[in-house]
């Protein structure tokens, strides 16, 4: 399992402000009627002009509503770039449909701490698609990673899946409701950045990405099956038998709580870490909450 950081596992949190403004092109920009390149509103025009100037604009479009980017004007570029705009011209979506690089000068000035990241983490792929969501941004690499940072251009997860036939993007509102009770009850004042429905082998999967770096995995009905931490926030030990906790206090009292996913059977595998060196334990628990055996 992926290593993961959390403060502590014990403790409780109640609320969240949860709202996702994500999906993929099958939910893009409605069809609109076609208008010229000098109809696009004037912050539109600057952003190509800026960065974009070695294209021409090809085809505009305006829409008759927003989609759930807030989506309104789209421009067709000659290289092969598609950028859409909301009503006020701010770029909503970026996307090469040749796999070109978007222009690090863009980069640079519209994401500067996403590209600091991307430079030294990600030095040798280029961005070649990103959706400003409500409450952060998706980047995708060349490579088909997506990379998912808050609204204040923090890393908070990566989706390491490049079938993205079977993976769209959806609102909050979709995930299932006892999906929604979960984060709910379980993320004070924590932000879902990116909600995902997968079908991968006919197998329908949920996907949502916090803005305090915890992405958490539903099954078809909505009930979890996976929560990963990525930066030091805690995993809530409300999600787990008390059994569960009560043992690693008792027996691990240096390590906390890094990953938790259920299994087949209804039991747990646990990841826990210890805070001073680093190494890591994984523990099997039963569905009650009986510890059965630890991994190395």
């Amino acid at each position: 399992m992926n290593k993961l950081i959390s403060r502590t596992f014990l403790a409780l949190l109640a609320t969240i402000t949860l709202f996702s403004c994500s999906n993929d092109n099958d939910l893009g920009t409605p069809e609109g009627e076609n208008i010229e390149a000098s109809a696009l509103p004037q912050a539109s025009r600057t952003t190509l002009n800026t960065y974009f100037n070695d294209a021409t604009v090809t085809s505009a479009k305006r829409a008759s509503s927003a989609n759930i980017y807030g989506s309104i004007y789209t421009a067709l570029l000659s290289n092969s770039f598609e950028i859409d705009f909301d009503e006020n011209g701010l770029w909503t979506e970026i996307e090469s449909e040749k796999n070109l690089a978007i222009p690090t000068k863009f980069l640079e000035d519209q994401l500067p701490e996403v590209q600091a990241y991307l430079e030294a983490n990600y030095a040798s792929n280029h961005v070649v698609e990103i959706e400003r969501e409500r409450f952060g941004f998706t980047i995708e690499l060349n490579s088909g990673v997506d990379l998912v940072f808050d609204r204040d251009q923090r890393f908070v997860g990566v989706d390491l899946d490049d079938d993205d036939d079977d993976e769209i993007r959806i609102p909050l509102e979709e995930l299932p409701e006892n999906a929604r009770n979960f984060l709910s009850a379980s993320f004070e004042g924590a932000t879902a950045i990116t909600v995902k429905k997968d079908t991968d082998d006919n197998e329908v999967s949920y996907e949502v990405y916090l803005d305090n770096g915890i992405k958490v995995e539903f099954d078809a009905t909505g009930n979890w099956i996976e929560i990963e931490s990525k930066h030091d926030v805690a995993i809530p030990a409300a999600a787990l038998p008390t059994g569960i906790v009560q043992y690693i206090l008792q027996n691990y009292p240096a390590y906390f709580l890094s990953e938790v996913e259920k299994n087949s059977n209804g039991g747990f595998s646990i990841e826990i870490e210890n805070r001073i060196n680093g190494n890591d334990i994984e523990l099997i628990f039963d569905a009650n909450g009986n510890f059965v055996r630890r991994d190395d």
